[in-house]
């Protein structure tokens, strides 16, 4: 651990209190380091914990953290931050951008694994940014560096292009091979909400129902399953799974025994 400060108070074997305390620490048998800074700190020495207070900022070769305050357990590879996070990190495998903010935080640096707790909401940005971001929205998140993967829980929304899926769990894949969102599932009461490309001048809005949503995005295409059901003006479809397009009208329904239903209004006699 080294730190350099304005200031410093020390008293005893107990702690130390710094004024505008900057440094670097490096990680529990690994060769990689963390760079930080804050407005105020502390340290117990007998519990080895480093305590950073206002305007903290904190830096790995991946990830830039920001908050309120944080609290480096040194030895145990654990991080604590609480009041305002804000998390910007670049996925090892795909190089996309992920921008998160949240009220709380526990990090495990070494491990690339994260807790954020809500509201939690944030973009993920492909390394093309052309092909369109994808912002998100939950009570509380989970994120896997080492399986480029981000888990999502309670209120989920995702939101991507020109539709909003809605949930109570999701979990987001990053790795792919052409840098864009290659997969997401999401479960428990989703809601898909799709605006497709005008016809003769006015948007056509398309509403799935299901328990579980699969979405591929370089297919862009959703897979619904569990009692799915699809909306579309005055058609309705039902079925065991049902495979939608993006922007494409067309609707297929795999198992045979699916019940369709299609609404279509009266029509005068002449």
């Amino acid at each position: 651990l080294s730190l350099h400060a304005e200031r410093m108070d020390s008293v005893g074997e107990e702690f130390a209190n710094f004024l505008a305390p900057k440094g670097i620490f490096s990680l529990p048998d690994s060769k990689k380091t963390v760079k930080y800074e804050a407005a105020s700190g502390e340290y117990k020495k007998t519990k080895k914990i480093l305590g950073l207070n206002e305007n903290v900022k904190l830096e790995t070769d991946l990830e830039k953290y920001q908050a309120d305050s944080l609290d480096y357990y040194i030895g145990q590879d654990l991080i604590i931050g609480k009041g305002n996070i804000q998390l910007q990190g670049i996925d090892p495998k795909t190089k996309d951008k992920l921008q998160v903010y949240a009220s709380g935080m526990r990090s495990y640096p070494k491990r690339k694994l994260s807790y954020l707790t809500g509201p939690v909401r944030g973009e993920l940005q492909p390394l093309r940014k052309y092909q369109g971001s994808t912002k998100f929205k939950s009570d509380q998140m989970e994120l896997v560096g080492d399986e480029s993967r981000a888990s999502l829980e309670g209120n989920v929304q995702l939101s991507r292009q020109n539709y909003l899926v809605t949930g109570g769990k999701a979990d987001i894949f990053f790795e792919n091979y052409n840098k864009s969102l290659k997969y997401f599932v999401m479960n428990d009461d989703v809601k898909m909400t799709e605006t497709m490309a005008p016809v003769r001048g006015e948007n056509t809005v398309r509403r799935a129902y299901s328990e579980r949503l699969e979405g591929f995005g370089q297919e862009q295409k959703m897979i619904l399953s569990g009692a799915p059901r699809v909306e579309q003006g005055d058609d309705v479809i039902k079925g065991y799974r049902i495979t939608i397009r993006q922007n494409i009208d067309l609707v297929e329904v795999d198992d045979s025994m699916s019940d369709m239903q299609i609404k279509k209004s009266k029509q005068t006699k002449e």
